[in-house]
């Protein structure tokens, strides 16, 4: 087995994965912020309602491909 066919083997295994390389900032951050920063009413991020997906990878692997990223990388260009 390849390491790409064990880090592939599931998207948990896959998140897992993405979330221990030392990255600062990746695409599921791009994503978390432009559908929970942007319009968001709280002060500060202490008490994040989304918390569960902020720095989450496993979660933005269940998003579908396509016009919500290319729109957050869009947004991230400006």
């Amino acid at each position: 087995m390849t390491q790409f066919e064990k880090i592939t083997e599931s998207r948990e295994t896959l998140g897992a994965f993405l979330t221990a390389l030392p990255v600062i900032h990746g695409p599921w951050d791009t994503e978390f912020q432009a559908r929970f920063c942007a319009d968001c009413l709280y002060l500060g991020c202490d008490a994040c309602p989304h918390e569960e997906f902020r720095n989450n990878p496993g979660w933005w692997l269940t998003l579908e491909a396509g016009n919500d990223q290319a729109a957050a990388e869009e947004r991230e260009e400006k």
